[in-house]
């Protein structure tokens, strides 16, 4: 007589897209969740008459797919949500920055970022990067909720923080978060319009010291490039190659504004590239040359930027925008297929911030952060191809269910954990300050 074969969850009867290396799609398949990892993954037929789950989830009719990653973001500008609008970048910063400077602390960020966190959750991301700033309230409010965050001290020449300060805090930060189960430490500078040559040499320093990413935002718009090139005459992209920080661990936000050499360089470097299409085209940047990239071998993954210039934070929606983009301005139907496009938004984000072994498709052993997308609904009938009517049918309203690190957070659209009504209301509160 065999042994009982016990998981905590089952959840069965779906589809499957893995995203795997084989980018199978598993018709009626069963996934179990034992403790914090994926334990198994079958078709229905296949699952072992032993298995005894704790929970099982019917998922007929739905989808699933691993967690989405937001590779790029400004969390607590939740706080922010339609207050600069109708800006170019530069006139949208100065006017950004004013309040950021004089109206934020500890309290309004963290409680701007819960309100992103559960924004995000609903809208089935599990794992987001974050810049900005009191970024030690954001990583606490990652660890409080169960939430894989991408984050560390962000390095810049705003504000009126001395230099040797600054990198200290950033070694403090750096060793605390050690201590910190879901927050992956990184290092970031805001751009090189923003930061000093020194800063920039230590920021390698600092990259190569410690292991860990680099990010930073580069060639988003034509003013940041020309601001770039009379400083220092090269484009940031050069100026970045200067500071030998192009290499695999490193991703650039936005490249907007990149030339075929620019490209070819980024390639031959393994730079990665994150996509933000609806915060470029919102805020007049233009669109990224991003199927010239995808051509080059470049990984791109995909962001929301932040909640100002957005106005939210849905991948879901980012996908389609970006697959729609790079066909029309190309006048190209075949470029930006759904499959790079459900790529942009799982795997690549992972191998960006050097996580596939843990995240970003659905195979055994790794992590259990996955959705459940509802299929059964008039927008997403008939089902020809599961993997198109996610990129060009679904929203971020038909997410149903969403595990991080085997914990259910969302169960039929609702949060099981956070009491979504409270940070709201804070987040009303803090936001009258704003005028």
């Amino acid at each position: 007589m065999k042994e009982n074969i016990n998981v905590d969850v089952l959840i069965k009867g779906g589809t499957i897209l893995t995203v795997d290396q084989k980018h199978r799609v598993i018709q009626d398949g069963a996934i179990t969740i034992t403790g914090d990892s994926i334990s198994g993954i079958y078709s229905s037929d296949e699952i072992p008459q032993e298995l005894e789950a704790g929970m099982v989830i019917q998922a007929d009719g739905k989808v699933i797919l691993p967690g989405l990653i937001n590779a790029h973001s400004h969390l607590a500008m939740t706080l922010f949500r339609g207050f600069v609008e109708d800006l170019v970048l530069q006139q949208w910063l100065e006017r950004v920055w004013k309040y950021e400077f004089s109206v934020l602390d500890d309290k309004a960020v963290r409680a701007g970022s819960k309100l992103a966190l559960v924004e995000m959750i609903k809208n089935g991301i599990t794992c987001a990067h974050d810049m900005y700033w009191h970024f030690e309230q954001t990583m606490e409010a990652a660890e409080e909720f169960g939430f894989r965050l991408l984050s560390g001290p962000p390095i810049t020449g705003l504000g009126d923080q001395a230099f040797d300060e600054m990198f200290a805090q950033a070694r403090k930060t750096l060793a605390w978060l050690d201590s910190l189960e879901f927050v992956y430490p990184i290092i970031q500078a805001h751009s090189t319009y923003t930061t000093t040559p020194k800063m920039m040499h230590t920021v390698r320093e600092f990259k190569e010291e410690y292991g860990i990413t680099f990010t930073t935002h580069a060639s988003e718009n034509q003013a940041e490039v020309e601001t770039v090139l009379e400083q220092y005459q090269q484009t940031p992209i050069h100026l970045l190659a200067s500071y030998d920080l192009l290499d695999e661990s490193t991703l650039l936000a936005h490249c907007v504004i990149l030339d075929d050499e620019e490209i070819e360089l980024l390639a031959e470097t393994g730079t990665h590239v994150v996509h933000c299409p609806e915060s470029n085209l919102k805020i007049g940047a233009g669109i990224a040359p991003i199927a010239a990239m995808l051509e080059k071998g470049i990984n791109v993954c995909i962001g929301t930027d932040g909640a100002a210039s957005n106005n939210d934070l849905d991948i879901l929606g980012e996908l389609r925008t970006a697959a729609l983009l790079q066909k029309g301005s190309n006048r190209n139907p075949e470029l930006l297929n759904t499959k790079q496009a459900l790529e942009m938004g799982t795997i690549n984000g992972a191998k960006a911030y050097r996580l596939e072994n843990d995240l970003g498709s659905l195979e055994k052993g790794k992590k259990a952060d996955l959705v459940i997308i509802n299929f059964d609904k008039p927008h997403l009938t008939p089902v020809h191809n599961p993997a198109a009517n996610l990129i060009y049918s679904s929203g971020k309203s038909d997410v149903e269910t969403v595990f991080i690190n085997g914990k259910l957070q969302l169960e039929n659209g609702q949060l099981t954990a956070i009491d979504e009504e409270q940070i709201m209301a804070e987040v009303r509160s803090i936001s009258e300050k704003f005028v």
